[in-house]
């Protein structure tokens, strides 16, 4: 007995039990991120992403993980990182902007660069749009590093700028320091478990493609003179006649690959009519019925999934009351069908507007893309994390209507997903830019175990 306890004594030790992630802690410092970043204030213009980005540097620092911060424009700086993996697979890359709209001009309740909670929501400036999605990625990071998890691919940790305006952050990185974003798949924001009414996750929206985004300026011209002696061809008013017709257009209804895979995947989770019309229109192979588009065109939502829309934005006029204006000009926003050319909206405004003498041309071109694919190992990923956390909830491939980085990703090859890691309800998400913007209280905790989980799922050795 005594020889074998001393040859027990010389064996080695057992390996101890990886400690178990400590989610709460992780949660309650993406909030302390999410906080600061909210006082930043990085409302866009002029951005003054350097302060975000300090934010970030000192958590990294903090860790020991090098970082390098790039200045895009005076006081507008990107922040990036990397985790080494084995090099079996292109790098993950984990994409949030750090800018945020402006809140001038609109009614808060309270100080919309200050977190605050209330009726067990997070409520600020950026909160959803795009802040949370840089604090939960960070939080990620940092867990990913701590534990010294074993990766199959880098992962790579991106903060830009300027998405609000166009891009500048993420395309000054793709110009100058190609490889700091080079990656064979991305998660950026755009889609995103949705809660339904009993607080649950409805189904898990997964953006793989998104409209073109393009501006048009209308100008109308008159001649000037005393506003006592009224003339028939005031700018103002032609430009009025003008906006009317503008605003009365409506483009066709189109049905492209990506929403009829989405409303073939919602139908799972809608109430009996308009789950009817979902599946009706997927099916279809000729025209596209009418019964169901009415039903679903209701929804100003799902209507604008399935045409170009354009909306007068900016009206400006004149430079006295009492003199008749030289100029009128509009700005027009619309959000284009991927497969539609900005110069065939261009000639369909002409049209509606139906008079020569006033101006129309595009302003800007903010950029485009090809979709993500809708099927492969990065969805299998996303649909068995999915199922882990919110089992019977499917994940359902869309078209976003709004722009975001994605399209300068794909642009440059590179696949991306946009997924946002904290739920929200759809009513929520209509708040971002808006008056109370804000997300669930609960969300960071489940936004970090989430992303957390899918990361390991797609970057961790197997």
């Amino acid at each position: 007995t005594l020889l074998s306890l001393a040859a027990l004594a010389f064996l080695p030790a057992a390996p101890a039990a990886a400690a178990p992630t400590d989610f709460p802690a992780a949660a309650l410092e993406a909030r302390g991120v999410l906080e600061e970043l909210v006082a930043a204030d990085t409302s866009n213009p002029p951005g003054s992403e350097a302060r975000a980005v300090d934010i970030g540097a000192k958590r990294l620092k903090e860790r020991g993980i090098p970082f390098e911060v790039t200045e895009f424009a005076p006081g507008r700086k990107n922040l990036t990182a990397r985790l080494p993996g084995s090099g079996k697979e292109k790098p993950l890359l984990l994409l949030a902007h750090t800018d945020v709209v402006g809140a001038d001009g609109q009614d808060w309740e309270s100080d919309p660069h200050k977190l605050v909670e209330k009726d067990d929501y997070l409520i600020g400036r950026g909160v959803l749009d795009d802040l949370s999605m840089a604090a939960v990625e960070l939080q990620v990071f940092l867990l990913l590093h701590s534990s010294k998890v074993r990766l199959r691919r880098d992962v790579i940790l991106a903060w830009t700028g300027d998405e609000e305006s166009g891009g500048l952050g993420v395309l000054h990185l793709l110009k100058e320091k190609p490889r700091s974003l080079e990656a064979g798949l991305a998660l950026n924001e755009g889609g995103g478990p949705v809660l339904g009414e009993d607080g649950g996750v409805r189904f898990v929206d997964l953006q793989v493609a998104e409209k073109v985004y393009q501006d048009f300026e209308l100008t109308a011209s008159g001649k000037t003179g005393h506003s006592s002696v009224p003339l028939d061809d005031n700018a103002i008013v032609r430009l009025a006649r003008a906006l009317d017709r503008v605003g009365s257009a409506r483009f066709p209804a189109r049905l492209l690959p990506a929403p009829r895979a989405y409303f073939a995947a919602r139908a799972a989770v809608e109430p009996p009519e308009r789950a009817q019309a979902m599946r009706a229109l997927s099916a279809s192979q000729g025209p596209l019925p009418e019964d169901a588009l009415r039903v679903l065109e209701a929804d100003p939502v799902t209507s604008a999934l399935l045409r170009t829309t354009c909306v007068p934005t900016l009206v400006s006029g004149g430079n006295r009351v009492n003199s008749l204006p030289a100029e009128a000009k509009a700005n027009i926003n619309c959000r284009i069908l991927p497969d539609e050319s900005v110069a065939t909206v261009r000639d369909m405004l002409a049209s509606a507007i139906g008079d020569d003498t006033i101006a129309l041309k595009p302003v800007g071109e903010l950029g485009s893309s090809g979709p993500t694919p809708a099927d492969g190992d990065a969805v299998d990923a996303v649909r068995k994390i999915a199922r882990r956390f919110w089992p019977g909830a499917p994940v359902i491939p869309s078209l976003s209507l709004g722009a975001t980085d994605s399209r300068h990703l794909r642009a440059a090859g590179i696949p991306s997903y946009g997924l946002h890691p904290v739920a929200v309800r759809e009513e929520d998400d209509r708040r971002a830019h808006g008056v109370g913007e804000r997300i669930p209280s609960e969300g960071l905790r489940r936004g970090v175990e989430f992303l957390h989980a899918l990361v390991l799922e797609l970057a961790g050795e197997r």
